[in-house]
């Protein structure tokens, strides 16, 4: 009886000493799961953030000092996730010898760092892109015009006035971003007007001065002062009305036919210069051969009887009948389009034609049916038979020409 008892009291204390010693390893392998969350949580924000940042780089202008805070945490941020990714096991352990923070903590402290600046430089943004939206655009258009590549040193100054702007509207002074803004346009609008002159006009003027040094100016000088004016009517207008594209290539194209037009009149000059008095009149006769051709191009006529200047008249009052009586004669689609109409009308009429003669073949038939008959008497029936009996000169029958 007492080994019973001594035996049921040691399986007690067994049992209980078996539950005391188990609690402890639930309690760790809780702690266990909860660090392996915060780790994976830890390492999938940085991940977004991985994919975030390059594209945070238009923040920087809103404010310098928050974005380079913002990439400083960032880049230690990278570090230890580096560290971790290459030891995992130093993810718990003490960051610095000064500090019981551990590595994965820190982390997690440096991607708070940036979701702070990232949030005060959004903040900043909207405020700034309200403020100064002129300014924005203004700047933004610069840019697609590379106005930095033609004029380095103004683009440079300009964007230093350009940056203070943002720090006004960082420092809350509104009303001080409003009036350097108008500044800002005025001095960006100069140098849009530059960078279009740049753009259309320079090389233009190039190939005048070129020009020049081929001595067009003193060959054909009314030609050459023909190109000047050109110029400054393009530089004009441009001062006027810097994005009216279309005027602005318009007045280029105007520019490259007058350089060429004082190109040729320049080689035909010298050409003249050239010429002995023997071969004036092969001159004047080759010249005059080309208004025959003309001549007998439109007309079929052949003025030479009549001085130069005369033909020309002559030719030119041609060109302007052939052209009136060419716009007056309908284009030959037109020509085409009122035949087919005219086709698709007959056509219309005959079908409605033959739509009248099948009702009124149908109206007969009808009528046909419904007329009662007469009773055939013999002598009828021997008429009958007397008339389809012989046939007429025509070869018909009785029958027929009854019917």
């Amino acid at each position: 009886m007492k080994r019973t008892g001594l035996s049921a009291l040691v399986v007690f204390f067994a049992v209980l000493l078996g539950a005391c010693s188990s609690t402890p390893e639930v309690s760790g392998t809780d702690s266990t799961i909860s660090e392996q969350g915060e780790f994976q949580r830890i390492l999938s924000a940085y991940r977004q953030w991985q994919q975030l940042m390059p594209e945070t780089g238009e923040l920087a202008i809103y404010s310098p000092d928050v974005y380079q805070g913002m990439i400083s945490s960032w880049e230690k941020a990278e570090k230890i996730y580096q560290e971790i990714t290459a030891t995992p096991s130093t993810a718990y352990k003490s960051y610095s010898l000064f500090s019981s923070t551990t590595y994965l903590q820190q982390i997690q402290l440096e991607l708070n760092q940036v979701d702070s600046s990232f949030n005060q430089l959004k903040q900043l943004q909207k405020v700034a892109d309200d403020v100064l939206l002129p300014a924005i655009t203004q700047m933004q258009y610069l840019d697609s015009l590379d106005a930095k590549q033609y004029y380095r040193s103004e683009y440079t100054r300009l964007h230093r006035l350009y940056a203070s702007l943002f720090t006004l509207v960082e420092d809350d002074e509104l009303s001080d971003a409003r009036e350097e803004q108008d500044e800002f346009l005025s001095r960006s609008h100069s140098l849009e007007v530059k960078t279009i002159k740049k753009i259309y006009i320079a090389p233009l003027e190039a190939l005048m001065i070129e020009l020049r040094r081929q001595d067009v100016n003193d060959y054909a000088p009314n030609s050459y002062a023909q190109i000047e004016r050109r110029i400054e009517a393009g530089k004009a207008l441009i001062e006027r009305t810097p994005r009216d594209f279309d005027a602005i290539q318009q007045a280029a194209n105007t520019v490259q036919f007058e350089l060429a037009h004082a190109q040729h009149i320049s080689l035909e000059v010298q050409r003249l210069r050239d010429l002995s008095k023997d071969d004036y009149e092969s001159y004047i006769l080759d010249f005059e051969n080309k208004l025959l051709r003309i001549s007998k191009a439109l007309k079929e006529e052949d003025l030479r009887d009549q001085p130069i200047q005369e033909q020309a008249r002559l030719i030119i009052a041609g060109a302007i009948n052939v052209r009136e009586a060419t716009a007056s004669r309908p284009p030959a689609d037109e020509v085409l389009k009122d035949k087919d109409k005219y086709i698709r009308d007959l056509n219309a009429l005959v079908m409605s034609q033959q739509r009248q003669i099948s009702l009124l073949q149908s109206k007969l038939s009808v009528s046909e049916e419904t007329q009662p008959s007469l009773p055939a008497s013999s002598e009828s029936s021997d008429a009958s038979a007397a008339v389809t009996g012989p046939q007429n000169d025509a070869g018909e029958t009785g029958a027929a020409v009854t019917q």
